[in-house]
């Protein structure tokens, strides 16, 4: 079967959207899996930072207690700072890839629209040169039947 190269370019044009589609949910599905495991580690860490806390026992010496409790806190804090930098690095990596891919496939677009308007505009004024021309002879047609 053959047809008009302005309905296999569109063709063309709808079936690049569904890749593009696929490839966005890619990303985010990517994204949501590197989230996840960065959360679970996180849990795992803070359940264990808190199994590992030590709890002040009466007649033991408080300072002690209190400085292994800073201790303690000071390196949750810390794997709470690598935590939010690793999410961000996930974060702005994914954001990164989506931007990415949205101006490639918007070029792609914009390059295939402007080249079914030109075949239009092509395709259109070869339909009025036709037009033009069919109404030539039935003028003079009506003339020499006048």
């Amino acid at each position: 079967m053959n047809t008009h190269p302005a309905f296999q370019q569109f063709t063309h044009s709808t079936r690049n959207g569904f890749e593009q589609f696929q490839a966005y949910a890619l990303i985010a599905l990517d994204a949501s899996e590197k989230l996840c495991a960065l959360n679970f580690g996180a849990a795992r860490a803070l359940c264990e930072a808190a199994s590992a806390a030590p709890l002040a026992q009466p007649g033991s010496d408080l300072e002690a207690g209190f400085a292994k409790q800073r201790e303690t806190q000071g390196q949750a804090l810390e794997q709470f700072g690598n935590y939010l930098q690793q999410v961000n690095e996930v974060v702005s990596g994914a954001q990164n890839e989506l931007l990415e891919l949205g101006s490639r496939h918007f070029e792609d677009l914009q390059a295939s629209m402007q080249s079914m308007l030109e075949q239009a505009r092509k395709l259109g004024s070869v339909e009025a040169f036709q037009a033009e021309a069919a109404a030539v002879p039935r003028s003079r047609a009506m003339r020499k039947a006048a």
